[in-house]
């Protein structure tokens, strides 16, 4: 490995970190499910970004883009049945697909690449002891009913964002879980 050495210098200007995406989703729904109007920032806009913001507003919400972030308001009465695009979004299918069951409506999430062939099998399980619809293809993904309190177990060596998903959902339900 080559050595390098810096020659003191006097060096001025900025440096903008971009932030973390896995933040970002998670602050945007936690603005999004609050009771009132949060503004979120600095978020950069990306595909994985567009598709969350999207996704809440296909539920009732409203999301306003600002210079240096985003306006989110809670969504009021969704729509009968809804349709998330998330993309390529892992993040946004795994962190809504709960977010959705607090509607009771159906919601139907499809996306793009191999997105949907994504094993879901937490959720799935979880969904089937509550009796609600869960049904995966590689077209899309559909959730019907509502999430009830309840007693949530989940294997240690589960992705953090099925973790976040019910964490998002399970203090708006009725009842402690």
């Amino acid at each position: 490995m080559a050595e390098v050495t810096y020659r003191p210098a006097h060096v001025k200007g900025e440096v903008r970190i971009p932030p973390s995406k896995s933040a970002a989703h998670r602050a945007l729904l936690s603005a999004a499910l609050c009771k009132t109007p949060c503004r979120v920032g600095p978020i950069d806009h990306s595909a994985d970004m567009e598709a969350t913001l999207n996704g809440v507003c296909a539920m009732g919400g409203t999301v306003k883009a600002e210079e240096n972030g985003v306006l989110c308001i809670a969504p009021g009465t969704a729509p009968q049945s809804v349709t998330v695009d998330c993309g390529e979004s892992g993040s946004t299918l795994r962190f809504l697909i709960p977010v959705a069951s607090l509607t009771g409506q159906k919601v139907t999430f499809v996306g793009r690449g191999r997105l949907m062939e994504r094993p879901q099998t937490v959720y799935e399980k979880l969904y089937q002891e509550q009796s609600l619809r869960f049904e995966q293809s590689s077209a899309g993904l559909t959730v019907e009913g509502t999430l009830k309190s309840s007693e949530y177990e989940l294997a240690g060596n589960v992705s953090s964002q099925f973790i976040s998903g019910l964490l998002f959902a399970l203090p708006l339900l009725a009842g402690d879980s």
